[in-house]
């Protein structure tokens, strides 16, 4: 067997055993994503409907789900910039639920000056808002309608993060799963 023979069944060799290692490391990794199941596991036949809204798609999404809130709406916002039109749309809307009887609960980022005009807004408009305890950063966009939906992501509530900016969010139509998020939500809003 010539030398060059040699390498390139070595060569061969280690290209076969590196693809096996990165199969078997994926593989694995689908298998530990798969076992850890959520603490309220999804019963069997049951599918969770999930929506991307991605970019400038999640502005009239939210819009439209918070239009239709009936019972409650929930939200922890890292920031909550009101001080464009668009924006203010999402505030107003806030107030008017509430001011209908919805249970509106807003947790804000304490950090964030911008924060204080939407805080402000919301206070004087009897709406129970509180700025997140100083102990942690309340990083969080998150945001629970009526007990089944949960609008999760990277989007702040900014004119920038509505009609700017690359973000990437999910709607999740669960009521285990919305369960889940109002009690970490409220954990949140006690000062935990």
């Amino acid at each position: 067997m010539r030398r060059g023979d040699t390498t390139s069944i070595i060569l061969i060799m280690v290209i076969i055993a590196s693809l096996a290692f990165y199969a078997g490391f994926r593989l694995g990794q689908t298998q530990q994503v798969a076992t850890q199941a959520p603490q309220q596991p999804i019963p069997q036949g049951e599918c969770v409907k999930l929506e991307i809204i991605n970019d400038e798609d999640y502005y009239p999404k939210l819009l439209d789900l918070l239009s239709k809130a009936n019972k409650s709406i929930y939200v922890s916002m890292y920031e909550f910039k009101s001080d464009t039109d668009d924006v203010a749309k999402v505030l107003e809307l806030l107030i008017s639920k509430a001011k209908k009887g919805v249970d509106v609960k807003v947790v804000l980022e304490n950090t964030i000056d911008e924060n204080e005009l939407t805080y402000r807004r919301l206070l004087d408009n009897g709406v129970s808002v509180r700025y997140d305890t100083r102990s942690r950063i309340t990083h969080t966009k998150l945001v629970i309608i009526d007990g089944y939906i949960v609008i999760v992501g990277s989007h702040n509530w900014s004119y920038s993060a509505f009609m700017r900016n690359h973000e990437a969010s999910v709607v999740i139509y669960d009521e285990n799963i919305a369960r889940e998020e109002t009690n970490y939500f409220m954990q949140i809003y006690s000062g935990n």
